[in-house]
């Protein structure tokens, strides 16, 4: 049997649009839009391949260039939502400028979000590099 593609619902789409947004601000420079598309925890987390773990993009270390993202194109992208935590698993396509070099490379994906009174905000994430075909 096979299974139909359905629509997210709407609180799906709420914390794809919030995914959205976050990748929008980072693509921009949009410095406040990146601050408020991410919890306002000390304890907020990213984890990229291999085992590097860091602070999200934030507009701090965004506005000292570290990295410039020159382009981001999520997309096979699935949301689900338990209670006031949202999941997006996903794929992207990043152009990043860091140090100098061009590097254009695709990731695997795990977004975090947390409801936030009206909106959802980042509270982890973890990528990994796609290897090269």
């Amino acid at each position: 049997m096979t299974a139909l593609a359905t629509e997210p619902t709407a609180t799906q789409a709420d914390v794809l649009q919030a995914d959205d947004r976050r990748f929008d601000a980072m693509r921009k420079g949009d410095w406040a839009a990146l601050d408020a598309a991410l919890a306002d925890d000390p304890d907020l987390r990213a984890l990229h391949g291999p085992a590097r773990v860091e602070r999200p993009s934030t507009s701090a270390t965004s506005r000292a260039g570290k990295p410039h993202y020159r382009g981001i194109a999520p997309r096979d992208r699935k949301a689900r939502v338990h209670g006031n935590i949202g999941l997006v698993n996903g794929v992207s396509e990043m152009h990043v400028r860091r140090d100098g070099k061009e590097q254009r490379f695709t990731v695997r994906y795990l977004a975090v979000y947390a409801k936030a009174g009206d909106n959802w905000r980042m509270i982890a994430w973890q990528s990994t590099k796609v290897p090269d075909a």
